[in-house]
C-alpha cells in the first residue's frame, strides 16, 4: 500500500522531530557520562530534564516508530523528492578568479 504525498510529508515532519528528541537524549546522556552536567544543572533539575527528554522521545516514537526504510536524513529526502543530486560541499576547491592562484600573495601590491 503506497503512502499518499500528504501522509508521507506528515510522517517526514514527525520523524524529524523524533530524531531531534533522540539527539537531545543522546546529548544529555553524554553530559551525564562526562560529568559536565554538573556545570549546567543541579542534580534534581538535571534528572527532571532527562525524564522530560525520555517522555518526549517515547511520545514521538509512538507517533512515528523507527523505520529504516522510511527514515531518511533531510538532505536525502529532499534529493529524492526533487530527483536531483545533493549539492556539492561549499568547501570544495573553486577555480581561481581573474587568474589569481592560491599560491599568489595578494598582500604584495
Amino acid at each position: 500500500m503506497a503512502i499518499s504525498g500528504d501522509a508521507e510529508r506528515g510522517r517526514s515532519v514527525i520523524v524529524r522531530w523524533r530524531m531531534l528528541a533522540e539527539r537531545r537524549l543522546q546529548y544529555l546522556i553524554e553530559l551525564y557520562e562526562t560529568g559536565r552536567w554538573k556545570v549546567y544543572y543541579k542534580e534534581p533539575e538535571f534528572l527532571k530534564v532527562v525524564q522530560e527528554a525520555r517522555v518526549a522521545l517515547a511520545t514521538w516514537e509512538q507517533l512515528a516508530p523507527p523505520d529504516p526504510a522510511q527514515d531518511k536524513t533531510v538532505e536525502v529526502a529532499i534529493a529524492q523528492t526533487e530527483n536531483t543530486a545533493i549539492p556539492a560541499s561549499p568547501f570544495m576547491p573553486m577555480p581561481s578568479a581573474n587568474g589569481v592562484k592560491p599560491q599568489d600573495d595578494l598582500r604584495k601590491a
